[in-house]
């Protein structure tokens, strides 16, 4: 059971990262070609870690409580998914939003906030 709270871990910090980059991907393909889109790319990367620095992060001093630190990461994993669909992939927002649904569960039932 350790093994598979640590995989659930793993799997928690995998989609933190697969967040940022679908924001990022959302942004780059959204905005015009060339300079201005990785800007814009930067950009929403750069504000999203700042949101999950300040309300998500376990060691954040302002870190929210539950139930609002899991609705802030349905919202957060929610418009990642939404930016992967946005995209024109929708079969991989649908993989991330499956892995999240997942994810969250599993962390609720063994109290891995």
């Amino acid at each position: 059971m350790d093994i598979l709270k640590a995989a659930n871990l793993a799997l928690a910090f995998a989609i933190e990262i697969v967040m940022l980059v679908a924001l990022g991907f959302w942004a780059l393909v959204a905005a015009p070609a060339g300079w201005v889109g990785w800007l814009a790319a930067l950009a929403v990367v750069a504000v999203a870690i700042a949101l999950w620095a300040i309300w998500g992060a376990p060691k954040s001093a302002r870190r929210l409580k539950m139930p609002g630190l899991l609705m802030f990461k349905i919202g957060m994993f929610g418009a990642a998914a939404l930016a992967l669909w946005v995209a024109g992939q929708p079969l991989w927002a649908a993989v991330f939003a499956v892995a999240v649904a997942l994810n969250l569960v599993l962390a609720q039932a063994w109290g891995q906030e």
